[in-house]
């Protein structure tokens, strides 16, 4: 039934669309139908985005070399070397202990309101780096445990409502760096395709604001709402001294992981730095420009895991190449069929006629407009959608109406992108969404109620921070 809806919603777009031009009709038949599939889930995501790139090279002009080499773009590798690294994290429980190091501070868990805070921080700050689902399923544990101490073997009550939203809100607002959440990488590879390339650096300077700006707000709205009645949270610095002491002293293989992310990290921002530092005309700045890549840089920091011994552990490597291969596939897949079909979009004109197009619906033709439309639109759909899925629709749409308004692209396209991650109403919205709320602590309504709240703020908080930033940096 969905698919043969996703069939006849593709084919409607297709003759809507003819007075467009052949080729962008064909075009916008296939990325409807798609979207469809996708919104659905009628089948795999990754299924439905290989089926999206057979069907352009069936049904469009584009040449099949062309539309199978977006699975090939720089940003794939950098998706996998990230993927592995993050993964190393996790089979070696190197997260577990920087959280649990963190959370027995006293610091941490002097209050029931600095729990809350510093448990969403923890989350933030390890989903920086690894996925927002693998932390908050490694994370739920932890939380679980924490809620049972604090609380004398219960773990009802609405404090616990709060405290397990944070984890998963906390998890997911960490849009700082590019390699944090894929819409980010999908909102780069668009700018790339229209000439504009954003470094490491440069989103980190407008994205950390946001990410910083997510997590308070996370918290104003979390303590507000589930902090009265909170129970003493002191026993919960002792609930994490108990589980680091069950971990151990710090094994070989993760003092190897901490070298790889030190490895990518140093080079992810090197080049910037070194422009900073010694000017654009510099040799050696010119060339690490050029040559160390953001895609170099994580592979680099995935070499270490394999090239550096770890003792006491199988093989002598901190993750098994039987391990480093069970990372999220179908992520990267779905994300090659997005680049596909963005840039069969942009190549066939769609995109910006689809823009002009919109842009003359709405009046919207200024370019924070039209940044604020595509929040509101990226925000709504990844309710719907998976964030992936949300930003591999609409960042190609913001291009285009920005194009059709002739306007700069950039500021449009990175509010679609980062819009795609605030989605925070429904257990579906998100996995780490539809983990906590599995445990029946966390009620549909109470998920609903206090997302909406998160999804206003979140959609102000990202166009403050692109509207007053991106400016300073001759970004928009």
């Amino acid at each position: 039934m969905k698919a043969a809806l996703a069939f006849a919603l593709g084919l409607g777009a297709y003759f809507a669309l003819r007075g467009f031009g052949e080729e962008p009709a064909r075009v916008g038949g296939v990325f409807a139908f798609t979207v469809v599939l996708w919104a659905s889930e009628a089948l795999p995501l990754a299924v439905s985005a290989l089926l999206s790139s057979a069907l352009l090279v069936v049904f469009t002009d584009m040449d099949e070399k062309a539309v199978f080499a977006a699975y090939g773009h720089p940003i794939i590798p950098l998706f996998i070397g990230s993927f592995v690294l993050a993964k190393a994290m996790e089979v070696t429980r190197l997260s577990d202990r920087v959280a649990l190091s963190l959370l027995k501070r006293p610091w941490a868990h002097k209050s029931p309101s600095a729990l809350l805070f510093w448990l969403g921080a923890v989350a933030c700050g390890l989903s920086l780096l690894v996925s927002n689902t693998a932390v908050t399923a490694m994370l739920l544990p932890v939380g679980m445990a924490i809620l049972a101490s604090v609380q004398k073997g219960g773990a009802g009550g609405r404090y616990s409502i709060g405290l397990l939203l944070m984890l998963t809100w906390g998890s997911s607002v960490a849009v700082g760096f590019p390699v944090g959440t894929p819409p980010n990488l999908i909102g780069i590879a668009a700018l790339e395709q229209v000439g504009t390339k954003i470094s490491f650096l440069q989103w980190a300077t407008f994205a950390m604001p946001i990410t910083a700006l997510l997590l308070a707000a996370s918290w104003a709205i979390l303590w507000l709402r589930y902090g009265r009645g909170a129970p003493e949270t002191e026993s919960a610095g002792q609930t994490a001294s108990n589980e680091l002491v069950e971990l151990g002293p710090m094994r070989s293989s993760e003092k190897v992981v901490i070298g790889g992310f030190a490895l990518a990290m140093l080079l992810w921002i090197a080049p910037d730095s070194l422009e900073l530092a010694l000017g654009k005309t510099n040799p050696l700045a010119a060339w690490m420009d050029k040559h160390v890549t953001e895609a170099l840089a994580a592979l680099a920091g995935m070499a270490v895991l394999f090239l550096v011994p770890a003792k006491g552990e199988p093989q002598e490597r901190a993750i098994s190449w039987r391990e480093a291969t069970s990372i999220e596939w179908g992520t990267i897949l779905l994300f090659g069929g997005g680049i596909a079909l963005g840039e069969a979009m942009f190549k066939s004109g769609l995109a910006k006629k689809l823009g002009e197009a919109a842009a003359q619906a709405s009046g919207a033709s200024d370019v924070w407009a039209i940044t604020a439309l595509m929040i509101v639109a990226a925000i709504a759909l990844s309710e719907l959608a998976s964030n992936t899925s949300a930003a591999t629709t609409l960042v190609p749409v913001a291009v285009g109406l920005a194009q059709g308004a002739g306007v700069s692209p950039v500021a449009p396209a990175l509010g679609a992108a980062i819009g795609a991650s605030v989605g925070f109403m429904l257990p579906v919205s998100t996995p780490p969404n539809a983990i906590v709320h599995s445990t029946g602590l966390v009620p549909g309504k109470e998920m609903l109620v206090s997302g909406i709240l998160l999804d206003l703020l979140g959609g102000v908080a990202i166009f403050v921070c692109l509207r007053f930033i991106l400016p300073l940096m001759g970004l928009a």
